[in-house]
């Protein structure tokens, strides 16, 4: 698209009515941190808490400790492909480090990435990081949820900048605000790229009135999306948990798949006509998310969805949680009644189970299979549990079941103050220092994925976990072995148990080649699953409840096993996840980058308190000013790395208000 054209495109919006669509509750909607309210939950041990859920401290009662203790186990590493499936055992397809992302809800973008183009939070760009610095690929992030659907309209701009403006906004867990959000949104998520690599799936409106959209509204975002976000816009979702559209009062009664068919059709084709798109593999979906009966994937599938769109799909989407704390027609799940149930490998596999006969079906047609949304329960979590250690175990053992299932991309659900499972969460507006932020325990589980499947990007899975009929508390002894070109080069071994006696600990013989005379193990460690946040992913934190900037503290451990005629001995402490990088190229292959080590300490980076003389940034690997005109919108070009897109607005006092390659040392992680 050229300029000209973008600019005409821009002009139009000034013509673009702003609908005001009616908002409907939904399952896994939460609305933006700066409007949620005080609640009141219970706590099974530290008496009644009243603020905001992102914050609570309720702690859970681990399980019991089974009897007698399993203490010792050996396992015989197979070799190569064929042994694995001689033992019985599947191998995944190839799999990326950055395996386990993000999916952040529309309405709280702003308050997680940043108010504009210009304005990015720090911490959340080292988070992203982190991912990036072991992955070797950056992080995968989808913005969009139960927000972007028929409450949200994108215009040319918004005032001061911002990416978003929420026109109608409610209290409620399950409530949808009406957003508009802007062409700086895409620009902001570009820069969020040009800094941590990040790859997205964007999330375009799915309502009623999209099929005959007289305004060309979501042909329009589309165009945008693709134009700005280039190869790192993996997919447009069309369509968000289609499958309880009737519950949430979305559509009619009696609407249903075949309907759904028809109307994602229609949207698409609009896109491809209406819109100006380069890449017409663009589409994600459907995105069913809660077995309705009928409106299962399977029934998708069988309705001749994915048959007739598959020239059009990038890849295939479903959304799942485990449980919900909805309070459906006055259900109540107790937290602690439940939190056993996370705690074993049988969960992680009965999430997957149910998708392994579509990720088949997509893997033949070429196409791939995406977990685009999932965490512990929809509607904001449990106190207690969402935020708790064993969750952090029970994540990492579902992410590789799903990597196992051929899976290529799952995202963890991000929402606002009032929910209980964030990965991550700003502190709220009236704090700014970057040190404010809490990470949820489940964040550690990115750090172990992609350490364990590190950066060659042809990491395979198995899951050698022996069957219960072998050994009845295998449940709480998860095992997984990693292959990269044929060979085995990690294990990663669970020990769900909680018993800080030491009585519950695990030694696992690995048996390899003789020739093996050491390996190294990295460990997930808390003194119980109820932890929330004393918690060390090889010895490095980070921190308690608002005292995070999305670094890592302290000095990274490594432990050295000796080996003796290729028997590995490896503790594994109770509870615990142990990392064996059965090689130094293994070990070395999912090291975090050491390019970076000097702090950054603020807030965010942009026109807050992070600015770039122009003079730098032109003999910066960056932008180059004299490619400018007027700090104009188009992406202008560079002569090495990508370039920061810089919107109108990122000109102040003979200073460009963005950030340059010369300060992204200031800001990456160790």
């Amino acid at each position: 698209m050229t300029r000209t054209n973008m600019m005409n495109l821009s002009t139009l919006f000034a013509s673009i009515s702003i609908l005001a669509v009616a908002s409907s509750q939904s399952l896994t909607l939460y609305t933006g941190d700066q409007t949620a309210t005080a609640t009141s939950t219970a706590s099974a041990a530290n008496g009644t808490y009243t603020g905001l859920a992102a914050y609570d401290p309720t702690t859970l009662t681990p399980p019991t400790p089974p009897s007698p203790a399993v203490t010792s186990y050996t396992l015989t590493l197979p070799t190569n492909a064929q042994g694995v499936i001689d033992g019985g055992h599947q191998l995944s397809i190839s799999q990326k480090g950055n395996f386990l992302g993000f999916s952040v809800e529309l309405s709280i973008a702003n308050s997680l990435m940043g108010a504009s183009s210009t304005n990015m939070k720090v911490p959340f760009l080292n988070y992203m990081a982190n991912i990036q610095n072991r992955a070797g690929s950056g992080p995968i992030i989808r913005v969009g949820g139960n927000s972007q659907e028929g409450s949200s309209i994108f215009v040319g701009g918004l005032e001061d900048g911002a990416i978003l403006d929420k026109i109608k906004v409610s209290s409620g867990v399950t409530d949808t605000p009406l957003i508009n959000y802007s062409l700086e949104l895409f620009y902001l998520m570009a820069n969020i790229t040009s800094l941590v690599g990040a790859d997205w799936y964007f999330g375009l409106s799915f309502n009623e009135s999209a099929v005959d959209d007289p305004t060309g509204n979501v042909p329009i975002a589309a165009t945008w999306a693709q134009e700005i976000l280039g190869e790192h816009l993996l997919a447009l979702s069309v369509g968000n948990e289609p499958d309880l559209y009737v519950d949430h009062n979305k559509r009619e009664s009696g609407w249903g798949l075949s309907n759904y068919v028809s109307e994602f059709d229609a949207m698409t084709q609009s896109i491809l006509t209406q819109g100006q798109l380069t890449d017409t593999t663009a589409f994600i979906g459907p995105s069913t998310c809660c077995q309705v009966v009928g409106f299962e994937l399977d029934d998708v599938f069988n309705a001749g969805w994915f048959e007739s769109n598959v020239n059009n799909l990038a890849a295939v989407s479903v959304q799942h949680y485990p449980t919900n704390n909805c309070k459906i027609n006055g259900n109540v799940i107790n937290a602690q009644d439940i939190f056993a149930d996370f705690l074993n490998h049988t969960s992680a596999q009965a999430q997957v189970s149910p998708y392994l006969g579509n990720a088949a079906t997509v893997q033949s047609a070429q196409r791939e299979l995406v977990m685009l949304e999932t965490n512990t329960a929809s509607c904001g979590g449990f106190p207690g549990l969402s935020d708790s250690f064993g969750v952090a175990l029970w994540m990492t053992d579902y992410a590789l079941q799903m990597a196992w299932g051929n899976f290529t991309t799952a995202l963890m659900h991000v929402g606002g103050q009032n929910v209980y499972y964030n990965p991550f969460t700003p502190p709220p507006s009236t704090e700014s220092a970057s040190k404010q932020w809490t990470t949820g325990s489940i964040y550690y589980s990115t750090l172990v994925i992609a350490e364990a499947f590190g950066k060659s990007n042809v990491s395979k899975v198995a899951d050698l976990t022996p069957t219960s009929d072998q050994d009845a508390n295998s449940i709480y002894h998860s095992i997984y072995g990693i292959y990269e070109n044929d060979a085995p080069t990690r294990v990663v071994l669970f020990n769900y148990i909680d018993d800080n006696t030491g009585a519950s600990d695990l030694q696992t013989t690995i048996t390899v080649d003789s020739s093996v005379t050491s390996v190294s193990v990295r460990y997930l460690r808390a003194t119980s699953v109820s932890e929330q946040y004393d918690i060390t992913w090889a010895n490095q934190t980070l921190g308690t409840s608002f005292a995070s900037d999305g670094r890592l503290y302290g000095t990274q451990d490594t432990t050295t096993i000796t080996c003796s005629n290729g028997n590995c001995i490896i503790p594994v402490p109770a509870p615990s996840i142990a990392l064996v990088f059965l090689t130094s190229d293994a070990l070395t292959n999912s090291n975090p980058t050491d390019d970076a080590k000097t702090e950054y300490e603020t807030s965010i980076v942009g026109t807050g308190s992070a600015t770039v003389n122009k003079q730098a940034l032109e003999t910066s690997n960056g932008q180059s000013v004299s490619n400018l005109t007027g700090g104009g919108t188009s992406k202008g070009s560079a002569s090495s790395a990508e370039p920061l897109l810089l919107s109108t607005s990122g000109f102040k006092n003979g200073l460009i208000s963005i950030i340059g390659i010369t300060i992204i040392s200031s800001l990456l992680l160790l």
